[in-house]
């Protein structure tokens, strides 16, 4: 929103609602139609910042009851154009007021909107219970508001039963036909979010019945084909309001039981001049590690080789090593000549574009675990599984720890780099959502050793020194003078490789932030404890995976086997072996992490989930550098 409008917001809002206007004051003219009827043309237009401007004005010309209605829907305004913080601000001002039951429901739906936006469910609901007892029956606009704010806010909990319960509800307040088929996919979006176990409690009513057809989109029952358990669904349930539409992209969605491979194919960025070869060589001989370890082991196997890994028994997979996976072109043709090879599981690509090409694809003849996650433009195969060590979800990762830590105020410095422009850029919107305020942005210069100088400007510092040098031009002489970071950030998120974070920690206690709690990603810490190197780390809080962190008796043993075979990679790229790691040992978890959306599985890169879109989701760890060293915090879970 340009500058101007934000000085002309602010300088509106501070007086519109509460104590004598600054203007003069006006008589508002008769007809309320013909005031207000070019407003709401605005609102139509989708001019919401417009609108409330102009209705800020009627109310610093309006008299009481006047000037509060015409203030609360300028609030609404603002909320409807996402400004958030404006909106707050102005219905704050008219929550004293008292001009009835109407009034007072369109106020507290208000408060429950900006609860959210803030990301505050529990303060939501709280509101909303003051007025579900004075919804009547005719009121459906109300009525539908209320039902979508819960949906919402049990959303935000992470409580998909109670959420389907509000859409249900709020299904025969839609009048509008695409808003009702939306709705329909929300229930079922939600129930399949629960466990196995949640979805049997059906009962032979309307929600009981969209258990039942969530368990058969889950694909719980594999005894007969889905048209039949449909046909039973709907003998049993003829009345249900299911629409025709809903229950085919129920079953386009079904998941179909993943076979045991019996071939794998690895298709990785390999080659000798491929820039990310190193990187493909960790994951690759994570992969391996864990494979042999698995099927009792010790050679590696070559690449373009299948090799039978026993002899009796139940016979681990074939693999088959391609070299290729970063170009997203040369990926396609790799990928069919893998299945003409026999492949019944792809593992790979892992350059972003290869698997932003395949979330683009209609289907895959077969099933492709992507090592990397691809840009989402619709609804990706269902063949398609993605898993890797994305940057941006650690960022957001760290916007909502500092959040629930009750912070408010970031402070933000980056790299000068498409890295660090990336991960500010998560960081940034994540927080914003959070309804947290950026004070100031930094970036830095990688390559060099100095950062004070965006370290004062983050800081403010150079702001203090300049009034030392203004106060000391005035009296003539030297006067003590201590600089003064500002006041006003609560905590700073420092994007850094662990290089510069040994640098950059230190110079922000020598400019005078000793105090001010940091936040940052997993890449500010080497991946291996070094007390002497991380000594100026203390007090720096990160998520990390627990292969760094916490590794298990099986990581533990994995980490030892990677040392002995590759001890020159072991340390650098020790990530990337765990994502090999849980590469293959995510495997035999697939069925049943598609089946129970809510389940984890302890992997070395973190506790995964598999979302709707069959992207493996990381809960990390936390930890903070004491003396050295990193402790976990919160018995470790974020």
């Amino acid at each position: 929103m340009p500058l101007l409008l934000i000085a002309l917001l602010t300088a509106l809002l501070g007086g519109c609602a509460g104590g004598p206007p600054s203007a003069p004051q006006a008589t508002p003219p008769a007809d309320e139609a013909r005031l207000t009827g070019p407003l709401e043309k605005m609102v139509r237009q989708g001019r919401f910042l417009d609108a409330a401007l102009a209705y800020s004005r009627l109310a610093n010309g309006a008299e009481s009851p006047q000037r509060e209605l015409y203030s609360l829907r300028a609030a609404e305004l603002l909320k409807e154009g996402n400004y958030i913080p404006q909106s707050f601000q102005l219905l704050s001002e008219i929550q004293g007021a008292d001009l009835g039951p109407e009034f007072h429901i369109r106020r507290v739906l208000l408060t429950a909107d900006i609860a959210l936006a803030r990301q505050r469910p529990d303060a939501a609901l709280t509101v909303l219970d003051d007025i579900a007892s004075q919804l009547a029956e005719d009121e459906r606009d109300f009525r539908r508001r209320y039902h979508q704010l819960r949906a919402r806010a049990f959303a935000q909990l992470d409580e998909p039963l109670q959420g389907a319960r509000e859409h249900v509800l709020l299904e025969p307040l839609l009048d509008d036909p695409a808003a009702v088929q939306a709705n329909q996919f929300a229930i079922l979006d939600a129930l399949q979010r629960l466990t196995p176990q949640a979805l049997e409690d059906q009962t032979p009513d309307e929600f009981g019945g969209w258990l039942a057809l969530a368990a058969i989109g889950k694909g719980m029952d594999d005894s007969l084909p889905a048209e039949e358990l449909i046909a039973r669904w709907r003998a049993q349930y003829p009345w249900h309001p299911a629409s025709e539409a809903t229950i085919e992209r129920l079953l386009a969605a079904r998941p179909q039981a993943l076979r045991a491979p019996r071939q794998i194919a690895l298709i990785l960025p390999l080659g000798p001049r491929d820039r990310y070869a190193r990187a493909a060589e960790a994951v690759r001989n994570g992969f391996f590690a864990a494979y042999y370890a698995q099927a009792q082991a010790a050679a590696p196997v070559d690449a373009g080789v299948e090799t039978p890994l026993a002899e009796q028994g139940n016979a681990p997979p074939q693999l088959r090593i391609y070299d290729e996976g970063r170009s997203a072109e040369a990926f396609d043709a790799v990928y069919q000549q893998a299945v003409a090879d026999g492949a019944d599981l792809v593992i790979g690509p892992l350059g972003k574009g290869a698997v932003s090409r395949l979330t683009a694809r209609e289907s895959l003849p077969v099933p492709v675990l992507a090592l990397n996650y691809g840009e989402m433009n619709g609804d990706p195969p269902r063949n398609l599984f993605q898993l890797g060590l994305s940057p941006e979800q650690e960022a957001r990762e760290v916007a909502a720890r500092a959040w629930r830590d009750g912070h408010s105020r970031a402070a933000v410095i980056t790299p000068s780099t498409p890295w660090g422009d990336r991960v500010a850029r998560a960081f940034n919107e994540r927080w914003l959502e959070l309804g947290g305020h950026i004070v100031e942005v930094q970036h830095y210069a990688p390559k060099k050793n100095d950062y004070s100088l965006p370290i004062r400007r983050l800081l403010n510092v150079d702001e203090s020194q300049a009034r030392r040098k203004s106060v000391r031009r005035i009296i003539g002489e030297k006067i003590e003078f201590i600089p003064r970071r500002r006041q006003d950030i609560d905590f700073i998120f420092m994007a850094a490789f662990s290089r510069q974070a040994r640098l950059i920690r230190p110079q922000l206690r020598f400019h005078h932030a000793p105090k001010v709690p940091v936040y940052t990603t997993s890449h500010a810490f080497s991946g291996t404890v070094d007390p002497q190197m991380d000594r100026d780390m203390d007090g720096v809080m990160f998520a990390d995976m627990p292969w760094t962190l916490a590794p298990d008796e099986t990581g533990r043993r994995l980490k030892a086997d990677i040392a002995r075979a590759w001890p020159g990679a072991a340390k650098r790229y020790t990530r990337l072996h765990a994502l090999g790691v849980d590469a293959w040992r995510v495997i035999d978890q697939l069925n049943a992490l598609r089946r129970d959306r809510a389940g984890h599985f302890a992997g070395e890169t973190g506790e995964l989930s598999l979302d709707m879109a069959n992207r493996l989701q990381r809960r990390l760890l936390w930890a903070r550098f004491q003396r050295g060293v990193p402790q976990l915090l919160d018995g470790g879970e974020e």
